[in-house]
């Protein structure tokens, strides 16, 4: 079989086997990739050494095309999941095509764990205040800002990633119902290999501000979406991570984007005393591999905020 045929046979039965259209469509895109630089060969002439080169020229010799028209070489995680497309296939054909793998010894790109980088007290105040007015304007005139009309949901949105640390998708998807009193409910998407069925908890400034954006509303009903665009679509993630880096840029906050929320939560919740195995369960994580790395962020913090005040060194006992 062609390889353009065994794509193609490759994504119907992954589809058929409940995976995820986020999930295909980087398979998709790798797997086109893989066709374009391969030519389409026979499955099962595909040899290793051409694998290799595939991935070497991913990592040095691709261009990206991307939407805000950025050229940066691949991430380590793309480069990753471009590894996890390529062994995603083959392992598909060695059992539908009967045919020998030839990834197997195909090296995993490293990918170090991403940075844990939490906003400051000042960053989170400072991207509150930025909800509610424009940037002041710039001319002859007095400076003067203006009433933002999306400042209720911003404010909302904002808080409400601090206080609970969804993911951006898991927050696009909520409805109104979902938010019952100063609790929110998380559904289980699609496989619930990711985000899993549980309850999230709001604090009374978060409850407020979501209230307060229901009643600008006029009081939608439970089934309609939590958050919409400004065009009275439903908030996607994309529209979100857009929203949150426009809301930094007017804040003055470098790298503002919805995953620094979850960070930022995390690691609030363990330095005021919360334990590992219920935060691993407020964000939906399958292992506490994650919530160990919040937790060393959070010692390091204790170790240096006691190097500065402690009473013995302090005093030169």
């Amino acid at each position: 079989m062609l390889l353009s045929d065994a794509i193609k046979y490759f994504r119907v039965c992954k589809l058929a086997d409940g995976y995820s259209p986020e999930t295909l469509a980087v398979y998709d895109w790798a797997h086109t990739r893989l066709l374009g630089f391969v030519g389409d060969m026979p499955v099962g002439d595909i040899e290793l050494q051409q694998l290799r080169n595939f991935m070497l020229y991913m990592r040095e010799d691709y261009t990206p095309n991307r939407a805000g028209g950025s050229t940066a070489p691949l991430s380590s995680s793309s480069l990753e999941n471009i590894w996890k497309a390529v062994r995603s296939f083959f392992s598909w054909a060695e059992v539908e095509l009967e045919i020998p793998r030839p990834d197997q010894r195909l090296a995993k790109p490293p990918n170090p764990p991403p940075e844990i980088n939490p906003f400051t007290q000042d960053e989170i105040k400072a991207l509150v205040a930025a909800c509610d007015y424009t940037t002041p304007s710039q001319g002859r005139r007095k400076a003067f800002s203006m009433r933002r009309p999306t400042g209720k949901r911003d404010k909302a949105i904002v808080l409400m990633l601090l206080d609970t640390g969804l993911r951006a998708g898991e927050l696009s998807r909520l409805t109104v119902g979902d938010v019952q009193n100063e609790k929110v409910y998380i559904a289980p998407w699609r496989s619930g290999r990711k985000t899993k069925s549980r309850f999230v908890y709001l604090g009374r400034s978060t409850t407020r501000a979501i209230f307060r954006y229901m009643i600008s509303r006029g009081h939608p009903n439970e089934q309609e979406p939590l958050f919409l665009s400004r065009w009275e679509d439903p908030l996607n993630s994309n529209s979100l991570r857009g929203m949150i880096k426009s809301l930094g840029i007017r804040a003055g906050v470098l790298k503002a984007h919805p995953h620094r929320f979850r960070h930022t939560f995390a690691i609030q919740y363990l330095r005021n005393g919360g334990d590992v195995f219920t935060l691993q369960r407020l964000l939906g994580h399958s292992s506490l591999e994650m919530v160990r790395r919040y937790l060393q962020v959070a010692d390091r913090d204790a170790a240096k905020a006691h190097r500065s005040a402690s009473p013995v060194d302090r005093w030169r006992l």
